[in-house]
């Protein structure tokens, strides 16, 4: 088969389609899947240009992606959930020897209890741009003491990859009173267009407005922060509010790393934890608290976003669409979004046409 993957870590410009042999069926829970779409998170590039081979033994070739949608092609001895044929959509789990498991490629492989039927009302390039992000978000909103039912949230970059499904969840799932967000010039227009009408209740031009002029300080109860912005937008939390991150700007703690895998390097993971603990210190000298996510694949909690999709409290925001084999393309978007510039939703590959 073919795979998306860099030789050695570096930037999208030295990423390749690699034929590889296509996965075999190891442990009786498992399930081969032809993939038919899959989608790119600024994770893959992360991981792609070595971000994470300090604390993991992340192995090479790196094969690129965790999102996908497409058709069960086999099943292990012991799988009951799926037959051949089946349409599903999941998020690979991260190995635990390393990252990178390799969903834009034309076969992937996972337990059974990570995948879950297609929602029945989206496309494959719809299904698979949500797993990653979505479950990104449910884990956020899990964390937050007392929920944001009857609060004010505030979520950066709402026509971002996470950003989109978080202002949704937020109203239409979590229950928020009131739902805010910053996005660039030309996006304005388009945030209820995306997301729905009436989810988003305020929208701020970053681009011209300072947030701390045009959102009242210390007015926010909670804060998802899916950029990194934490440290310019705390002023906006209410004392006893919260901020939780799944985008830095310190990097994850050793405990959110040990929870994906048990490889981790324990001298990185004592560091990690330090910075953690140093973070939420300078943080709650304001009276806010603090935690970060990082995001570790679910298929019980992905089962409960396929049932908000089908009852339409949630809908993907698909920003390009690419072929497989345009690897000149895949480069080139995969540059825009390692810088974090300009871009909708989510980037997704089809690797069958629909």
């Amino acid at each position: 088969m073919l795979s998306l993957c860099t030789p050695s870590f570096g930037p999208p410009s030295k990423w390749q389609f690699l034929p590889l042999p296509t996965p075999n069926l190891t442990r009786d829970d498992e399930v081969l899947i032809k993939v038919h779409a899959a989608a790119i998170n600024p994770t893959d590039i992360g991981g792609a240009q070595g971000r994470y081979w300090p604390a993991f033994n992340v192995p090479l070739p790196f094969k690129i992606g965790y999102d996908l949608a497409g058709t069960i092609s086999a099943v292990g001895a012991s799988v009951t959930k799926f037959k051949i044929g089946d349409e599903v959509f999941c998020c690979l789990a991260f190995k635990t020897a390393g990252f990178g498991n390799g969903s834009i490629s034309e076969y992937a492989k996972s337990t059974e209890d990570l995948v879950v039927l297609k929602p029945r009302n989206l496309t494959f390039v719809q299904a698979a741009s949500l797993p990653l992000v979505c479950l990104t978000a449910v884990q956020m909103f899990e964390r937050i003491p007392g929920g944001v039912e009857g609060k004010a949230v505030w979520v950066t970059a709402g026509l971002s990859g996470v950003g989109s499904v978080a202002v949704q969840m937020a109203k239409n799932v979590y229950g928020a009173q009131r739902v805010c967000t910053s996005v660039s010039t030309r996006k304005v227009g388009l945030v209820d267009g995306l997301v729905g009408e009436g989810v988003v209740d305020e929208v701020v031009d970053y681009t011209k407005t300072d947030l701390k002029k045009a959102v009242p300080l210390k007015s926010v109860d909670v804060l998802i922060d899916t950029i990194g912005s934490m440290f310019s937008t705390l002023p906006l939390v209410k004392p006893g509010g919260m901020i939780i991150t799944c985008a830095g700007p310190s990097p994850p703690s050793g405990r959110n790393l040990k929870n994906i895998s048990s490889a981790i390097n324990r001298f990185i993971e004592k560091l990690l934890d330090l910075i953690d603990n140093l973070t939420r210190w300078w943080v709650g000298r304001s009276g806010v608290n603090y935690d970060s996510v990082l995001m570790k694949a679910n298929g019980s909690e992905l089962e409960r976003v396929r049932t908000w999709v089908e009852e339409h409290k949630i809908r993907p925001v698909v920003g390009k669409v690419l072929k497989f084999r345009d690897l000149v393309g895949i480069r080139e978007e995969c540059g825009r979004v390692m810088k974090g510039k300009g871009g909708v939703g989510k980037v997704v590959v089809e690797v069958i046409a629909e």
